[in-house]
């Protein structure tokens, strides 16, 4: 810049300082504005677009993508040209090229034009810098794959039981039966393991306990350790979406429906009783059909059983059902339920239905 350049410069440079805005309220009003505008964005983004539900952080997780905040994505994406040791140089020469470049800009950078067609050559890198950023963050949202165990457990209750159903019949359902009703244990014929879909076991044990069980196993029992940080296949967010579809099986006591049993007169084996059957006693006498009885339909409700019969239609005072409902003991055994015995009117229910006829109604 010459003399005269100069002095022109500085004579422009007093016109609109003279001429200029004050800092309060006038760029701090435009500043204000500015920064509504962005906020309003901001909360749209968040309300519409929505934020993605990423695992939690698991170390033992070795399936983990990482992906950094979408303003470091380019960055992200720049080191994957740079393996191994490389990567390292890279992370601190570049780092410390753009510190070097932000603090030597006044002194690379020393004229007073300012409009961009005035400076080609900075106005181009900076652009060509905002294309290469924009090119890098592109290219690493498209290459960079989702984090599927996210998909897993994301979503509503509905999702996540859903989630855990498939995680549950893959891994535990050849030990535990598809709905938790236990089965056959490998290499002992006729031993099954315990039900899980036990209201008792259900009641007894918080979710926690369910996990931990899960995540670390149980020795002892033949339970082997299925999180990810005991070797297992399991991260913790598919572990916590096979405890909700186990507690899933979880059937509130409803005290107004239990009162209603009373009301009922004419009970129906189907809307009354097998209801019943299938809450409190599938679970040892469903598929396992322990001691030989079974209540996974009708006529093996009637027939089966090692003591068979166990109803005598007409009669529930001498029907072994109903005495072992009530405690009394039998040649079959004695309480059922053995933890927690079903309540007067549902016992009543049952014994209504037998006196008068044990109808498949």
């Amino acid at each position: 810049m010459n003399d005269a350049e100069k002095q022109a410069y500085l004579a422009k440079y007093k016109e609109k300082k003279a001429s200029g805005e004050l800092f309060f309220p006038h760029s701090i009003g435009k500043d204000a504005v500015v920064s509504l505008f962005i906020f309003i964005v901001l909360i749209s983004l968040a309300t519409f677009a929505g934020v993605p539900a990423e695992p939690p952080a698991n170390p033992s997780d070795s399936s983990y993508v990482p992906r950094p905040e979408w303003y470091f994505l380019w960055m992200f994406q720049l080191l994957k040209y740079f393996p191994g040791k490389l990567e390292g140089v890279a992370i601190m020469g570049l780092g410390l090229l753009i510190a070097v470049g932000l603090f030597g800009l006044p002194f690379f950078d020393r004229s007073a034009r300012r409009h961009p067609r005035n400076r080609p050559v900075a106005s181009l890198a900076m652009i060509a810098i905002v294309l290469v950023i924009v090119a890098l963050s592109i290219q690493a949202v498209v290459t960079t794959p989702p984090q599927a165990e996210a998909l897993v457990v994301t979503g509503s209750d509905e999702a996540k039981i859903a989630a855990g159903e498939k995680l549950f019949i893959e891994y535990c359902a050849v030990c535990h039966g598809e709905v938790g009703e236990g089965a056959e244990i490998e290499g002992q014929p006729g031993e099954f393991t315990n039900p899980l879909n036990d209201q008792d076991f259900l009641t007894t044990h918080t979710d926690d306990n369910i996990f931990n069980v899960i995540d670390y196993g149980w020795d002892s029992l033949g339970m082997p350790p299925f999180g990810l940080r005991y070797g297992g296949a399991l991260t913790d967010p598919d572990s916590r979406a096979v405890v909700a579809f186990i507690r899933s099986w979880y059937v509130v006591e409803d005290e107004t429906g239990a009162e209603n049993l009373a009301q009922v007169e004419t009970p129906s084996f189907n809307q009354h009783v097998k209801p019943i059957f299938d809450k409190r006693c599938a679970s040892c006498h469903g598929r396992r059909a322990k001691g030989g009885y079974s209540v996974e339909t009708y006529e093996q409700t009637m027939t089966s059983g090692d003591n068979a019969p166990v109803i005598i239609a007409g009669d529930a005072a001498n029907s072994i059902l109903v005495q072992m409902l009530r405690g009394i003991s039998t040649p079959a055994g004695g309480q059922m339920p053995p933890g927690r015995p079903l309540s007067a009117d549902q016992i009543n229910l049952i014994e209504r239905w037998i006196n008068q006829g044990a109808q498949n109604n």
